[in-house]
């Protein structure tokens, strides 16, 4: 009482002395915008932004006043926030706003004030903040008075008698706190704070100055005890890379990740009270502990250990020094970018400086096949980079022994000062370096388990998926079918030889797991179980498709399903406890943290954390009792993301482990603790099958190249199995069982197919078949074909093709028939079935053989006896380059010999069929791949009769579409011979193969083009939504700054085959050197065909938007400038191929052209409805598309919006342009709502009627003074020809012309002896290109031959009539002196009609056909109709040869469809297809 008497006078006298603006408390305020009645004593602090904060009360109210912001400006103030602690049990955090701040005390009251129409008092219940009624008085600071004062009834705040306060300002939009009091807190305008310090008000009955109050620190409670427990769990993981029968290995990622990633995470941890879960695989340990202990050797090391002479290259081949000088780039960004003004990271600036001087001299995103593009550095220079590759390979923070004193090592910090200039014995202190402390990386771990602040897991040995293992076959969207058993046996050795390594290595069996790719099923969980595992790890996506006890499925959006383990019965029996992933924080941290300051990243993650509790508060339940599980790749995210130019993620482990550790709602733990708890768990009756990546199975399994993979490995377990059973003693069994468990690992099909690109998949299907040959080889089984080095060069034709052939398919190898074909030799003898010789060439749509070998004639006397003559032709998958095909062949189906090419279709001649003029049928049959011991091959058609026949020698007519041919397109080609025993497969003897190597076939561009539609689209309107950004780097600077992704103008055509489309670019380089000739777009194309029951609105993966369900497609095509990211997509089935989709690009004319086969797109290109979108190419993103974030970084664009908050998904495009008729781009690309969860629906645009063209003009021959020359016109019409001689002197001929033809043939006569002409087609304005001919310099006397006339009676009473001519030639057909069919053009040699019904009787006939230059030949023959057909045609009595009578009746003998064919069937299907195109009609517009 003494003290505070005396402290009462001490008051009182020093009141004497105080100017009169000061005042004690209580003192009455009036709210009226002025700080008159503010005594001086009031005025709290003032801050750097001159900013002042007063505080004063009296009996019934408290008040603040707030001197400096305007709160409607969103440039200055944003929004003000004040806490009161008043009594015990409040809230440690603010309420949500942008971020909920850590605050200094337990807070039970606080105000929020926006602007002047939104301020409240609110108060924390035990649960959450929730706004009162509070009457409030204030005055609002705005632009012209920016003072501010608040009243707050004490009755509301609960009359305390004491209380702590602090006060802090925040922007609107971000949430960062720009100013806060006591300014002891932090400010940083980075994320969430933790606010450290506040005014304590002893006792508000008291007479107080108010600025006299003290500013406390409060002790930290440490955690609150309704804490929200926080399991993180990382994936250490690489996939087998060695080769277990060289012992080297194929690849270096486990050593160059070993010390950094690999030792930062725990290093910086262990720092810190941060408890963390990591899995690590045991073929990741394995190889860990054999680089340490055995030194081995991989594809990098390898060169690096060799001789090396002094100032010269190391002992390897150039292509070997090209790609270690281009490898050795592979690593962070960072790496080159240190500065000298970086306080950490200095110290590495002379090695980092160097570093960036090699990597600026050299060239980058090459390929294998253009790594030999750049020079070679000199040799000093050469050295330096692989001693900075090595270097760099350490984490810079464990060389200094911040992890652990005993790391340090002074010898490569020496190196790290050094600017170059190193000697071999540098590069042998990294190299032995690296070897010693990589035997370290366990003992980090194991260290920190032993401490209990790590739970160590594992996963099956070598990482398979144990769902696919465990399944008995499948057919997925492909259409392929796995034929296998299913293998627990293999799932079990994985797991128990995992578990016995893990002891092994680090003295204890976990009880965790982390499933290969988090993939489960209800089959794996007993033998999970069975070797111990009590708990693992999966996805929140297997969780949506699990169902609890009742049978229903789980809601997922509901918090306290998913932060919470379940208990999981597996199909055979088993329990386990499950923990979900949330997907939504996880990803953050590998997608979008490295954009953000690991201040703001972690600020994002704990207020993440924080609503969560406060979801499970609200729902009345107590967070301690639930656990949120963070699940993700334990380095990737470190150095893939943008986390690598922010010196790998270091700084944000440092702050994120820091900030997890101290803050007060979050609890650290693992997942074996929590369960020690004892908490109840819910009931899973039947857990979901699927994984991580979208919760399914589908990126190991759907696509083609995918199911081929596992038909391959099938197929060598099954070979396996079978020596197995034969030869158990087999020393080789266990390694090659080895091999086999390393082929089951999930990488091989990770990589495979379209859906994962790693732009070296081919490193990868070398690695797999590694793996597979040793399987073989270990038991000295022997390889199959497509392990085999069997691809070689084809063949060489002697001649050569030189053009389109015209035979006549007859059995009889007619003078000139086959000239312009390719000719192979066929050494091999083939005894009694032997091939001498073999043609192939083509016209615009079939492809010929002709095969000179044994005939059926020769077989009547030299057959074996009981067996059957067969003679197939093997056409490879067009267009493969190698053997990975699906569905295709590797041997002949009698004999069973190696083909050398991936087969996918195979005609046979159909000896049942053959008749007596030679003529017969071949079969077609389609290639399924193998199944069991057997390939198989499907009949899938036959030709009609005639296609084929054999008389001297054999012929085929093969149509291009039956063999899956296309212009442009290759094939190899192999004809074998055999003798079969029956139709079984294997049963037969092949007697020849010709030739030995392969020919190969490949097909000329005979395509014509018509244009459909030339649509300009907006220029300058690449800006998405309307204020898109581009990315910060370099790499997307362009001259004019920017159109990189401004689509300006896009051209539609079509051929007989193909649909086109070219789209004109504002901007492109190709920066990064891709195969397709362009860098910087994506490009997608989405079809609408019209009204399906299958159309898809979802637009496919990384696009972001959807397709307005009016206009769902059918077909979506993608195509960046990586091969691997071309792809079309059928939505009935969902199916995703490669084949019939080109895609090009062109720098210099900026073009991108997309040709998809109409086997793809469809054939009604008119008809069609098309939504064409372009965006940025991402190699690594989802899609290939680049995300656009809300600002923009050195890898993403801007003008955007961040993914959700609530599912973490990105609403906002990342669509730059859409091609469109009119302006709606920016309407339809703004029409997402992030908060609402929606997508922009987009729209495209129609094709109109065609107009007008000429197009397909040719030159068909000349004579000395005439020439014949067609072309084809879009729609029926006439004009003229005007033909000039090129050198510009007279004779200028001018023929008009007239059709109610698409194709036009014209005589052009009156023309002079060896001249050129150049001759132009017009119809009305329209012209056709130039056509340049010149006529013969001689004057042509002689006849064609006139060759193999020969009639055929059919079975219904026509007569089928053809012959041969040596040269193109007219047609005319007499019978008994009447003409009754007539050609005057002479455009082909291979002439054949057919009459209509003739009576039945005995009849003559002559042909006559004359060349262009009128000369004519003739032939004779006679014939006897004697079957009575439907409807004869009477002829006259006399049968005189009145032909001018003749003439006009002769379309009524001719059939009444006949329609002249040119010199290309190209035309004719084009024509086809042009007549479907869509008319005005409504009832022909399918969306009328």
């Amino acid at each position: 009482m003494k003290k505070k008497g005396l402290f009462i006078c001490t008051i009182f006298l020093c009141s004497l002395f105080t100017p009169l603006s000061t005042a004690i408390t209580p003192t009455d305020i009036a709210i009226d915008g002025s700080l008159d009645e503010w005594p001086s004593d009031t005025l709290m602090q003032t801050d750097t932004n001159q900013v002042n904060l007063h505080l004063n009360w009296n009996s019934t109210h408290v008040f603040f006043a707030w001197e400096g912001t305007d709160w409607k400006s969103t440039t200055e103030g944003a929004d003000l926030f004040i806490y009161l602690n008043t009594s015990s049990e409040g809230s440690v955090l603010s309420k949500s706003w942008g971020f909920a701040h850590t605050l200094p005390f337990e807070a039970n009251h606080g105000f929020v004030l926006e602007d002047e129409t939104y301020f409240r008092h609110i108060s924390y219940n035990g649960i959450s903040w929730i706004e009162e009624n509070t009457v409030i008085e204030i005055y609002t600071g705005w632009e012209s008075n920016q003072i501010t004062e608040i009243s707050i009834p004490w009755a509301a705040l609960g009359n305390p008698n004491s209380f702590d306060f602090i006060a802090y300002a925040q922007w609107q939009d971000e949430g960062n706190v720009w100013t806060s009091f006591p300014t002891q807190n932090p400010a940083s305008n980075n994320g969430a704070e933790t606010f450290t310090h506040a005014w304590h008000i002893e006792n508000v009955t008291n007479a107080t100055a108010p600025n006299q109050s003290p500013i406390i620190q409060p002790s930290m409670t440490g955690k609150v005890s309704d804490a929200l427990n926080l399991a993180i769990v990382f994936h250490q993981h690489q996939p087998y890379y060695k080769n277990k029968l060289t012992g080297m290995y194929e690849m270096p990622w486990v050593r160059v990740h070993a010390m950094t990633e690999y030792v930062d995470s725990p290093g910086i941890l262990g720092d810190t009270n941060t408890k963390v879960t990591y899995n690590l695989v045991p073929s990741f340990i394995e190889q860990l502990v054999d680089y340490h202990e055995e030194e081995t050797l991989d594809v990098h090391t390898d060169i690096a250990k060799r001789s090396w002479t002094e100032g010269a290259y190391p002992n390897a081949t150039d292509l070997e020094l090209h790609t270690m000088q281009f490898q050795s780039f592979w690593n962070s960004g960072w790496i080159y970018n240190v500065s000298q003004d970086d306080a950490k990271l200095n110290w590495l600036y002379p090695s980092s400086s160097k570093y960036k001087e090699l990597y600026d001299a050299t060239l980058h995103n090459l390929k294998p096949d253009t790594i030999m593009d750049d020079d070679l550095l000199p040799p000093q220079d050469f050295l330096d980079l692989q001693v900075l590759w090595y270097l760099y390979q350490f984490s810079p923070d464990y060389v200094l022994g911040e992890y652990n004193l005993s790391h340090r090592d002074q010898g490569l910090i020496d190196l790290f000062m050094q600017n170059g200039n190193y000697d071999l014995q540098d590069l042998q202190y990294v190299l032995d370096a690296q070897h010693a402390h990589m035997g370290n990386v366990l003992p980090m771990y194991s260290e920190l388990a032993r401490n209990g602040q790590i739970e160590l897991t594992t996963t099956p040995y070598y990482h398979p998926i144990m769902p696919l293992l465990m399944m008995d076959g499948w057919t997925m969207e492909d259409g392929i079918r796995v034929n296998k058993d299913a293998w627990p046996e293999d799932v079990q050795k994985h797991l128990t030889t995992g578990m016995d390594l893990f002891e092994e290595e680090l003295g204890f069996r976990p009880t965790g797991m982390w499933p290969s790719e988090e993939a489960v099923s209800p089959e794996m969980v007993e033998p999970v179980s069975d070797v111990g595992i009590q708990w693992m790890v999966t996805d929140e996506e297997i969780l949506k498709q699990s169902t609890d006890t009742s049978g229903e499925l789980i809601d997922v959006e509901d918090i306290t399903n998913l932060a919470t383990p379940w208990t999981v019965t597996g199909s055979e029996g088993g329990d386990v406890a499950v923990i979900f992933r949330d997907r939504v924080i996880s990803d953050r941290i590998a997608f979008q943290y490295g954009t953000m300051t690991p201040e703001a990243a972690v600020s994002d993650f704990i207020s993440y954390l924080d609503n969560v509790r406060q979801d499970l508060l609200d729902a009345g339940e107590d967070p301690s009792d639930h656990l949120l599980t963070v699940a993700l790749d334990g380095e990737n995210w470190m150095f893939m993301s943008e986390f690598q130019y922010q010196d790998n993620a270091r700084p944000f482990m440092a702050e994120w482990y820091s900030r997890l550790s101290t803050h007060p709602t979050i609890v650290t733990t693992t997942p074996s603790e929590f369960l020690s708890k004892g908490t109840d768990l819910p009931q899973i009756e039947t857990i979901g099958t699927g994984s991580w990546i979208d919760g399914t199975l589908r990126t190991w399994a759907g696509e083609e190249e995918e199911s081929l993979a596992w038909q391959r490995l099938v197929e060598a377990r099954q070979q396996l199995v079978a020596f197995e059973s034969e030869n158990p003693d087999d020393p080789g069994l266990d390694a090659a069982w080895e091999s086999l468990y390393i082929a089951e690992g999930s990488d091989w099909y990770w990589w495979y197919g379209l859906d994962q690109d790693s732009g070296y998949d081919e490193n990868w299907d070398v690695l797999f078949k590694v793996h597979l040959s040793n399987i073989y080889r270990a038991v000295n089984l022997e390889l199959p074909p497509y392990l085999q080095e069997l691809w070689t060069n084809p063949a060489i034709a002697n001649p050569a093709a030189t053009g389109i052939i015209e035979p006549m398919i007859d059995g009889v190898a007619l003078p000139g028939e086959w000239d312009g074909a390719a000719r192979y030799d066929a050494p091999v003898s083939g005894d009694d079935f032997d091939i001498e010789q073999f043609f192939i060439g083509y016209d615009a749509s079939k492809v010929f053989l002709r095969v000179d070998a044994n005939t059926p004639s020769d077989f009547e006397t030299s057959s074996p006896q009981g067996k059957n003559p067969d003679l197939a032709i093997y056409f490879m998958q067009p267009n493969a380059v190698n053997f990975n095909e699906a569905e295709t062949n590797f041997r002949t189906y009698y004999g069973n010999q190696i083909l050398g090419f991936p087969a996918k279709y195979m005609v046979a001649f159909d000896f049942d069929s053959l008749r007596e003029d030679g003529r017969a049928k071949w079969n077609l049959f389609t290639a399924k791949g193998k199944s069991g011991d057997q390939e198989q091959w499907v009949l899938s058609g036959s030709s009609s009769l005639g296609s084929c026949a054999a008389k001297d020698v054999y012929e085929f007519s093969i149509p291009w579409s039956e063999i899956g041919l296309a212009p442009r397109y290759s094939t190899r080609v192999k004809v074998v011979s055999s003798w079969a025993e029956s139709l079984s497969y294997g049963d037969g003897e092949d007697k020849e193969i010709a030739p030995p190597a392969p020919s190969e076939l490949v097909l000329p561009d005979l395509e014509e083009w018509v244009t459909l539609l030339e649509l300009e689209d907006t220029i300058g309107d690449e800006t998405g939504d309307g204020d898109y950004i581009y990315p910060l780097s370099s790499d997307f600077a362009t001259p004019n700054d920017g159109g990189l992704w401004d689509a300006q103008k896009l051209t539609i055509r079509q051929s007989a085959w193909n649909a086109q489309f070219i789209i004109e670019m504002g901007e492109m380089t190709d920066i990064w050197s891709l195969s397709n000739g362009f860098s910087h777009q994506i490009v997608q194309i989405y079809v609408d065909q019209g009204e399906t029951s299958y159309g898809n609105t979802e637009m496919l993966d990384g696009a972001n938007a959807e397709i307005h369900s009016d206009w769902a497609w059918e077909v979506a095509i993608s195509g960046t400038g990586e091969p691997g990211a071309v792809k079309s997509v059928q939505a009935i089935t969902g199916s995703t191929s490669s084949r019939g989709v080109d895609v090009s690009g062109d720098s210099e004319s900026n073009t991108i052209t997309f040709t998809v086969s109409k086997d793809v797109i469809g054939n009604e290109i008119p008809n069609y409805r098309y939504i064409i979108v372009i965006g940025s190419q991402d190699g690594f993103g989802t899609g290939k598309w680049r995300d656009v974030d809300e600002t923009p970084s050195t890898w993403t664009l801007g003008g955007g919006s961040d993914p959700s908050a609530i599912d973490g998904i990105d609403y906002d495009p990342n669509i730059i342009d859409i091609i469109l008729k009119d302006d709606t781009q920016q309407t339809m690309l703004s029409s997402y709502d992030v908060d609402g969860q929606i997508y922009a629906q987009l729209t495209g645009f129609e094709i109109p009627d065609v107009s007008q063209q000429i197009y397909g003009t040719k030159f068909i021959s000349s004579t000395s003074n005439s020439a014949l020359i067609e072309w084809s016109t879009t729609k029926p019409g006439n004009g003229t020809v005007i033909c000039d001689i090129t050198n510009g002197t007279e004779n200028v001929v001018e023929i008009p012309w007239e059709s109610e033809s698409l194709t036009t043939t014209l005589s052009i006569t009156s023309l002079v002896t060896a001249t050129e002409y150049g001759c132009t087609i017009s119809v009305g304005d329209i012209q056709s290109e130039v056509l340049i001919f010149q006529t013969s310099n001689e004057v042509d006397t002689t006849a064609p031959d006139l060759l193999n006339l020969n009639v055929e009676v059919l079975e219904d009473g026509r007569a089928r009539i053809s012959w041969y001519t040596s040269e193109s030639s007219t047609e005319q057909i007499y019978l008994d002196n009447q003409l009754i069919h007539s050609d005057e053009f002479a455009t082909k040699k291979n002439h054949e009609f057919i009459t209509q019904v003739l009576p039945i009787g005995e009849w003559d006939i002559e042909v006559r056909s004359s060349d262009s230059s009128g000369n004519e030949n003739k032939s004779t023959a006679s014939f006897i109709v004697d079957v009575e057909g439907e409807n004869p045609v009477e002829l006259d009595d006399d049968r005189q040869n009145d032909k001018d009578e003749d003439t006009e009746n002769a379309s009524g003998l001719a059939s009444s469809d006949v329609i002249q064919i040119g010199i290309l069937v190209t035309v004719l299907v084009l024509l086809i297809a042009l007549i479907r195109v869509r008319k005005n009609d409504d009832y022909d517009d399918k969306w009328s």
